[in-house]
């Protein structure tokens, strides 16, 4: 484990974490030994670290990895499978995590022989988070659970199932800025595309209507990665033009999101989020969602999103 943890830790320190060891160190064994109660992780830490890992700082390392969207937190099941303890958090893919901060792991780790064992020990990892949190990264693969999630974690989750799971169309409702300040995630996406897979995207065009308050900070932050990110999705769109639909609703600001999943038997996974509004723009964006694994509500959600298709309007045509 401690391999491990020093995988991790440089990745941490160069998201400026205030403790990226105490970080590394509960992240990789809430993988490891989930369920698991705070307690036991910081037993864990200790034995390996001694004093220099507090209680105090595995909290702020807890806080910054929810903050950053790498762990995500539960709050009930419903006709679940797996009894969660009192540590009730879900992490993202250590893999995931892993190539999107591989220009701070390069920095780091230098040597190719050193770059070979750290990715092994990522992949240790890795074996531990598919046993432990199944293909979907919720620790369930029966019933449905809820949580507050921010969209990082929501999206690194969306691109976990789509690797994991054998996928032939996904719907999608989102804002319109979502998906241009997250992680690049466009080649997970067009792998998928060349295996077949269509997708329905529906959100709220930026252009149609008054840019709010906390998209503004955004669109300031974010400026030159949002126009290149923008060109990527509309080349994609152009690339495959008989597989990617997109539409936008005229509801001025959605504050709901929904995610469908199909394979050939029909929808298998929903996931249904509504936006924490708040009055200050600098607060990170944190959804309640709800996870949902039963086919009749997931079949619930699915006629919620046709609805709301049947209602939109072509971007062509926007």
């Amino acid at each position: 484990m401690y391999e491990i943890i020093r995988t991790f830790t440089p990745i941490f320190r160069g998201m400026n974490f205030e403790n990226p060891r105490a970080a590394s160190a509960y992240y990789v064994n809430l993988i490891i030994n989930f369920p698991i109660n705070f307690q036991h992780i910081l037993s864990e830490a200790q034995a390996i670290y001694g004093n220099e890992i507090t209680r105090q700082s595995l909290y702020s390392g807890r806080r910054d990895l929810l903050k950053s969207g790498i762990i995500g937190r539960t709050y009930f099941t419903e006709d679940a499978d797996v009894e969660f303890d009192r540590e009730m958090y879900l992490p993202v893919n250590p893999e995931i995590l892993w190539e999107e901060n591989w220009e701070r792991v390069k920095v780091f780790w230098k040597q190719s022989e050193e770059m070979a064992f750290r990715k092994a020990k990522v992949n240790e990892l890795l074996e531990c988070y598919l046993k432990n949190f199944k293909r979907f990264g919720l620790g369930i693969e029966k019933g449905s659970i809820t949580g507050l999630f921010d969209i990082y974690w929501m999206w690194r989750g969306g691109i976990n199932i789509l690797n994991r799971n054998h996928t032939t169309q996904l719907d999608i409702m989102l804002n319109s800025l979502e998906p241009l300040i997250i992680a690049d995630y466009s080649n997970h996406i067009e792998k998928s595309l060349k295996k077949g897979l269509k997708e329905r995207v529906l959100y709220d065009l930026n252009t149609k209507r008054k840019i709010l308050m906390d998209e503004e900070i955004k669109v300031r932050e974010y400026g030159s990665v949002i126009e290149q990110r923008l060109k990527k999705y509309i080349k994609l769109y152009e690339d495959y033009p008989e597989q990617i639909e997109v539409r936008y609703t005229p509801v001025t600001y959605t504050t709901t999101r929904q995610t469908l999943f199909y394979n050939e038997e029909g929808p298998y996974f929903a996931g249904d989020y509504r936006i924490l509004l708040s009055l200050d723009p600098t607060k990170p964006e944190y959804y309640i969602s709800t996870f949902y694994l039963q086919r009749e509500l997931i079949n619930h959600v699915k006629e919620n999103f046709e609805a709301a298709w049947a209602n939109s309007i072509p971007w062509k045509e926007s």
